[in-house]
């Protein structure tokens, strides 16, 4: 176990004891909100912890631990009454705040109402996901959840998003995280991003680059938002990968808790887009991962044409793009040994500024202060 100069534990460079399972306090798409029907409990699991969500009596949903403080039952195998969870071994029945409601045998004005609880956490719906603050409450009451979230998903009349089936990925999400530098893709997706140069039907046909791979070079440019990579052929042409990357900060390329976005400028005659990636812990070793593609529409005719992009370019792009990134994070190992064994080059000084952006916010909020999200990193990037 590392222990760095300012004394604190880790399991390994950057990752400081309890990082590896999550960084709490923080808004996260925990369902897809199809996923919540209404009169069933849901099980689920996040940050090593099993928990169960419902729909209310007015259909909106609540989360809460998914086990009952009495005998350790688990609530999602139990029953949706009156908008209420009920335990299924004994009928123990709590409302959205965890409070124990009913005790089947005692009467409903019984004080032992008051001495049984489970653990609840704010919960909402909004832009097609349901979203869970899971935090502690008293030492950090949840921030309003339009303040943490890109703009878009609170503006459907000026945006329009789609979202991508939840995925699942066998690594640590600090490793999926160290996926998302700006340099990768002119190497790893070098034929899944690839798309003809002009014209109405870019991407199509799904055209791959005519430059064998041995040829294939890359140019780091050093920009105002961080190191990217350019792929150029053995002569130091520029490759046509199908779209450009927009260029934009830092901060807001990644974005607490576990954002990442990419502006894309696809070719020319394609309207641009904006990729927004969520990668966050189930447990240690599996990593959930929501993404969703937005577009800005203020017409009939925009959403029309958005919709066409997404169906023919972008979609059947970002799922192979998706599977690369996949199998190469899955191939680094567990966290220990992906970060024991890496050798850092200079264009991943960009990499080591996330992982310490993650590590301060961890560590602020095991000493009482919570690191909040930037507000200017929500704006819609183009």
């Amino acid at each position: 176990m590392d222990v760095p100069a300012d004394g604190t534990a880790e399991i390994v460079n950057d990752v400081p004891v309890g990082l590896e399972k999550g960084l709490p306090n923080y808004w996260y798409p925990v369902l897809q909100a199809e996923e919540l029907k209404t009169g069933k409990p849901y099980s689920f699991r996040v940050m090593g912890q099993d928990l169960v969500a419902w729909r209310d009596a007015n259909d909106h949903p609540r989360i809460v631990v998914d086990r009952c403080p009495h005998r350790n039952a688990k609530l999602s195998l139990g029953h949706v009454l009156e908008g209420d969870l009920q335990c299924p071994l004994h009928g123990i029945r709590y409302n959205h705040k965890g409070r124990c409601v009913r005790i089947p045998w005692e009467p409903d004005t019984s004080p032992l109402l008051g001495e049984i609880k489970v653990t609840a956490y704010p919960t909402r719906e909004l832009g097609g996901y349901i979203w869970a603050y899971l935090g502690d409450e008293n030492r950090f009451p949840s921030p309003h959840l339009e303040d943490e979230l890109p703009e878009e998903l609170s503006n459907g009349e000026k945006f329009i998003w789609y979202r991508l089936p939840t995925d699942y990925w066998k690594t640590n999400w600090l490793v999926a995280i160290d996926g998302g530098d700006a340099y990768h893709a002119v190497m790893l997706h070098a034929n899944s991003q690839a798309a003809p140069k002009k014209g109405k039907t870019a991407g199509r046909t799904g055209k791959k680059i005519n430059v064998p791979m041995e040829d294939r070079r890359m140019e780091i440019v050093k920009t105002d938002h961080g190191a990217r990579g350019i792929g150029v052929d053995a002569l130091g042409n520029p490759i046509n990968h199908g779209h450009l990357t927009n260029e934009i900060m830092f901060g807001d390329r990644f974005i607490l808790p576990c954002i990442t976005s990419n502006p894309i400028r696809p070719v020319p005659g394609e309207a641009p887009y904006t990729s927004r990636l969520w990668q966050y812990p189930i447990d240690e070793e599996l990593t959930r991962v929501e993404r969703y593609l937005c577009f800005r529409a203020n017409s009939d005719e925009e959403r029309a044409e958005s919709l066409r992009l997404f169906e023919d370019v972008t979609l059947p792009r970002l799922q192979k793009i998706g599977e690369e990134d996949k199998k190469v994070a899955e191939s680094q190992g567990d966290l220990i040994s992906a970060r024991s064994n890496e050798t850092l080059f200079s264009p991943d000084a960009d990499t080591v500024q996330v992982r310490r952006l993650i590590r301060k916010a961890f560590l602020s909020s095991r000493d009482g202060q919570r690191v909040d999200v930037e507000s200017s990193s929500l704006v819609f990037p183009i």
